[in-house]
């Protein structure tokens, strides 16, 4: 008996906790960056081939901390039946620790990098978790990309 109840706890343990992460709600901060007190660098290197590569660097999580991740990320052209928005590719850019920082890079088509965000996320807010919420905070590429000059690193400009 002890044993077919922990089995069926165990079948919906499965079930119920991946479904309340995919139940959670996502909101884009509208804070900029010094507001969150984030402190990052983007940079884009134009190959000269088409592509380009984006390099972000991670030195403070600021209010986000702990993060849960740093998502390359292209909005669809296209709108879905409600109203909102597809996603084209989404994809985590693995963080790798480079001195005190922490460092990721994508090497993509230019045209796509064009009207890519790259987007940190997190479950917690000042320190706080919400139950089934997490935010985001958004970073476009599309002005960056297009200052890019070939064979050359061009980064946000320091406000």
């Amino acid at each position: 008996m002890l044993r077919t109840s922990l089995v069926l706890l165990a079948i919906v343990g499965t079930l119920v906790i991946p479904a309340s992460f995919a139940m959670a709600l996502g909101f884009l901060l509208g804070e900029s960056k010094e507001e969150l007190n984030l402190e990052y660098d983007v940079s884009v290197y134009d190959h000269d081939t088409g592509r380009v590569t984006v390099e972000f660097t991670l030195q403070d999580e600021g209010r986000l901390k702990p993060i849960t991740s740093v998502d390359f990320h292209i909005p669809s052209t296209e709108k879905n039946d409600n109203g909102g928005s597809m996603s084209d590719l989404t994809m985590s850019m693995a963080l790798r620790k480079e001195g005190a920082n922490q460092v990721a890079r994508v090497h993509i088509r230019k045209d796509w990098a064009e009207r890519a965000e790259i987007q940190i996320k997190t479950r917690h807010l000042d320190r706080k978790q919400e139950l089934a919420t997490w935010y985001y905070h958004s970073i476009p590429l599309k002005e960056l990309v297009a200052r890019a000059r070939l064979h050359e690193k061009v980064s946000e400009p320091e406000k």
